[in-house]
Order: C-alpha cells, then sequence, then structure tokens
C-alpha cells in the first residue's frame, strides 16, 4: 500500500487534484532582444551627453565676458586681469575691453583710474608689465621702478 501511495503521489500534479489551482508559469529568463537593447541605449545615452559636455558655451556679449577673453587671448595671469579689472572700475569704463584697442586708451583709463586709486610700486610695475605685453611686440625686462623693452 505504500508503494501504491507513492506511485500515486509522484504521478500527480497539483492541477490533476484540484480545479481551481492554477498554474502560473513566469518565464525566468530576459530576451535576447534586452541584451542588445540595454548596450545600445547605454552607448546612445554615454554619446549624447558628451555631445552636450563638448559643446562650446554660448557666447554672451556681456562687457566682462569680453574682457575675460581678450586676457585669455593675451594669456594675462591673474594679478594682471584684477588690475585691468582695477583700473577700469576707477575710470569707469563702460566697455573695459576698450583698453585692449590701442596705448592711448590705455594710458587714458590708467590716469583716470589714477585720480582715484594711488598706485604703489607693485601696481605701477604691472602696469609697466601690461603696457609691455599688450602693445609691444618686443620682450620686456624689469628694473626696480620701470618695465624696459628689450632691445
Amino acid at each position: 500500500m505504500l508503494f501504491s501511495l507513492q506511485c500515486l503521489i509522484a504521478e500527480t500534479r497539483l492541477s490533476d487534484l484540484s480545479l481551481a489551482y492554477q498554474e502560473k508559469h513566469e518565464c525566468q529568463s530576459i530576451s535576447v532582444l534586452w541584451f542588445f537593447l540595454i548596450p545600445f541605449l547605454v552607448v546612445g545615452i554615454a554619446m549624447f551627453c558628451f555631445k552636450m559636455l563638448d559643446r562650446a558655451p554660448t557666447a554672451i556679449n556681456t562687457p566682462n565676458l569680453i574682457m575675460q577673453e581678450l586676457c585669455r587671448a593675451h594669456k594675462l595671469s591673474g594679478s594682471a586681469r584684477r588690475m585691468l579689472e582695477q583700473i577700469a572700475d576707477g575710470a569707469q569704463l563702460q566697455q573695459p575691453a576698450t583698453m585692449f584697442l590701442g596705448p592711448q586708451h590705455f594710458e587714458a583709463a590708467v590716469e583716470k583710474a589714477g585720480l582715484t586709486l594711488k598706485y604703489d610700486k607693485r601696481q605701477q610695475t604691472l602696469i609697466g608689465k601690461l603696457r609691455c605685453t599688450l602693445f609691444t611686440q618686443q620682450r620686456c625686462t624689469i628694473d626696480r621702478t620701470h618695465v624696459h623693452p628689450v632691445t
């Protein structure tokens, strides 16, 4: 009897015992489509992000941005940039980039700013370096009081 009961249980399914029982078949494997779709999506998103980050910044024509671009083009140091900003503020220039137009514009701004700012020796030396960097094609030498182009 024990053997017949074991045979009955071994060959019987739950769906055979009860009409209300329904087996649910869930597919556990990922379809082959996902193996191709996921890498393409990851690569596509990465390319999109790279393109967005690789764009050149949009140019906003503000006086300060033009001044920054000119300072970058002339490869000026941070102290030289700050000095030019102080001169532009002291001279109350609406467009600070006008100092780059020529030596006469630079000198006028320095003189006008000199009325409100009192330049110390370090600032005067820095102004001499700026004058030499912006408006001469030669290298400059610096002594204790003046900056001279090398001849």
